[in-house]
């Protein structure tokens, strides 16, 4: 199957505004679901590592990554009880069930999702030659500690260029904070990987293509990926934005249905919250 960088970096890819609202047509989501493995659906297979909505508004130039906390307890309508989201993907729908939640929850339709097994991003950040994100001194104490340092990549506090390990356990960490720490973290990569590729030309895109062939799968055929990676071009320049749901200091922790502990959160206000970040109405539901 035939990959495009871009939507390589896009499943990975891992504010706040008075917008107009946006039109349907404009507007496409994709699921980005990162997973430390491929059996998702086996005993012992992969949790989802990582949770990300990209939103991509061709009307109004932006992309938004959302970011949903793992640790969220939600109640599908197809399921009996509460469950943690992040268990959703071991059900027997995999990841079309965090699909089906996020689209009736959110009344947002998901046009397609890639599911991209996290290393992968060792691969793709070293074949665009690293990205630079602002560490601070406990982060970059954190990286040396868990991935070392390289020639080329020294790490410190402040505007820092790291590599795809050094990527990899920045954005898995959450010793340092929490979950949202760790979410923020993942948009960091997902902005700085977008600036890196702004400045690729289409041949050198061409000549990394190798370095991406199996980080990932999704549910689009080839000619549906390849016309995303087309259109998908012009947001190059476009403005990117990321956020959580829930927001953070929305929620308590509690238990699920099976005593799991997790984020509780009300899940009209977070609707409500996200729509409007999108520049959607709030009484839309996905067709």
């Amino acid at each position: 199957m035939r990959r495009g960088l871009f939507a390589a970096a896009l499943c990975l890819c891992l504010l706040l505004g008075g917008f107009a609202p946006a039109r349907a047509a404009d507007m496409v989501h994709y699921l980005l679901v990162g997973v430390d493995g491929w059996g998702l659906n086996e005993e012992g297979g992969a949790r989802s590592d990582a949770i990300i909505l990209a939103t991509l508004d061709y009307g109004e130039d932006r992309l938004t990554f959302t970011s949903f906390a793992r640790d969220s307890i939600v109640e599908p309508s197809y399921r009996k009880g509460t469950v943690k989201l992040n268990t959703l993907v071991r059900s027997q729908e995999g990841e079309q069930a965090l699909v089906r939640y996020i689209e009736e929850a959110f009344g947002l339709p998901i046009s397609g999702h890639f599911v991209i097994n996290f290393s992968g991003a060792v691969d793709v950040i070293n074949a665009v030659g690293g990205i630079e994100v602002t560490l601070s001194e406990e982060e970059a104490e954190y990286l040396r500690h868990h991935a070392g340092e390289y020639a080329g990549y020294p790490l410190h506090a402040g505007a820092c260029r790291i590599n795809g390990a050094q990527a990899l356990y920045y954005m898995r960490c959450r010793s340092l904070d929490n979950d949202f720490g760790r979410q923020g973290r993942q948009g960091n990569v997902l902005r700085a990987l977008m600036d890196e590729l702004r400045d690729i030309s289409p041949l050198r895109a061409m000549t990394l293509l190798n370095d991406v062939l199996d980080m990932y799968r999704t549910d689009l055929s080839s000619g549906q990926q390849l016309e995303l990676a087309l259109k998908a071009l012009s947001l190059l320049d476009a403005q990117v934005q990321t956020c959580s749901i829930p927001e953070e200091g929305t929620y308590r922790y509690g238990k699920d249905s099976h005593g799991n502990s997790g984020l509780i959160f009300d899940e009209a206000q977070s609707r409500a919250y996200l729509r409007a970040r999108l520049g959607l109405p709030e009484d839309e539901t996905a067709e």
